[in-house]
C-alpha cells in the first residue's frame, strides 16, 4: 500500500491528485492579486516561486510574502519553491546561497513544504532535509528536465534516490519529443507506484504533448497536478478549474 503525506487538511497520495496553483508575481502587490484571483477556484496546494520574487536576493524580502501568505490563506498549505537556472528557472544562484533562503524559509515557520532541487548535490540534500524535518516542514525532493525525457530506469532510479534522501514526496518533470515519451514517464509513474510506495510521487511530462499526463495521474501514480489561476509556472499547465473538473471522470 502506498504511504500518504499529511500537510493541514491535504492528504497527499489518496484519491485524486491535488491541485498546485503555482504564484510567480515580481513583487508583494502581484502576489496579494494572484491570492484574490484563486480565492474562489480549485486549490490544494499553493507553491510560491520565491524565484520569480524580483527582491529575493535581498535582506529579509522573504518576510512580507509569507506573512501575507499566512494571513490570506492560513488554511492551505504552502509550498516554497526556489527554481534555479539549472533545471528551468529564473535564479542564477550559489548553491550555497540557495541552500541560506531555503533555511531561512524553513526557519521562518511560515512554511508547509518545501521544494528541493537534487541537482543541488547530495551534500545539500543531506543539510537541507534534517532542517526541514526538525522545523515540521516536508521536503518534496524535485528533478527536471526541459529538454528530454529520460530512461524509464533513470526515472525511477532518481525518484527512488530522493526517497532514499529523506524526501517526503519525490517529483520529476520531463520534456517529451515523441509521444512514446510520454508513455515512458507515465510507465515510471506505474512502476514508482507499485513497486517503491515509501512516498508519494509526483511526475509530469510537460508540454502540449504531455498534457495528457496532467490529468491522469490518479491512474498512474501521481499526486499532484499543477494547474494555473494565471501565469502558467511550466510549459503544458492547464487551468486549475478544467482540472477540478476533469479528475473525477478519469
Amino acid at each position: 500500500m502506498s504511504q500518504t503525506v499529511t500537510v493541514k487538511n491535504v492528504t497527499f497520495g489518496e484519491g485524486h491528485p491535488k491541485i498546485a496553483i503555482p504564484l510567480t508575481a515580481p513583487d508583494l502587490s502581484g502576489l496579494e492579486h494572484a491570492l484574490e484571483a484563486l480565492q474562489d477556484g480549485p486549490c490544494d496546494l499553493i507553491e510560491w516561486r520565491a524565484d520569480c520574487y524580483a527582491s529575493i536576493r535581498e535582506a529579509g524580502a522573504l518576510q512580507a510574502p509569507l506573512a501575507l501568505f499566512r494571513e490570506a490563506v492560513p488554511q492551505l498549505p504552502l509550498l516554497f519553491t526556489i527554481r534555479t537556472s539549472v533545471e528551468g528557472g529564473n535564479l542564477e544562484i550559489s548553491t550555497e546561497d540557495y541552500v541560506s533562503l531555503l533555511e531561512e524559509a524553513i526557519q521562518s515557520h511560515a512554511i508547509d513544504l518545501v521544494d528541493v532541487e537534487l541537482s543541488r548535490g547530495l551534500k545539500a540534500v543531506e543539510e537541507l532535509v534534517p532542517c526541514a524535518h526538525e522545523n515540521g516542514v516536508k521536503v518534496v525532493g524535485s528533478c527536471h528536465d526541459f529538454h528530454k525525457t529520460p530512461a524509464k530506469e533513470e526515472i525511477v532510479d532518481t525518484l527512488c534516490t530522493m526517497q532514499r534522501l529523506g524526501c517526503d514526496l519525490a517529483k520529476y518533470a520531463v520534456m517529451p519529443q515523441k509521444e512514446e515519451d510520454v508513455l515512458t514517464l507515465l510507465e515510471a509513474t506505474l512502476t514508482m507506484k507499485r513497486e517503491h510506495p515509501e512516498t508519494p510521487v509526483i511526475t509530469m511530462s510537460m508540454g502540449p504533448l504531455g498534457a495528457i499526463s496532467r490529468i491522469c495521474g490518479e491512474r498512474f501514480g501521481s499526486a499532484v497536478s499543477f494547474g494555473t489561476a494565471g501565469p502558467a509556472s511550466a510549459p503544458g499547465q492547464l487551468p486549475a478549474r478544467l482540472l477540478a473538473e476533469i479528475f473525477p471522470l478519469v
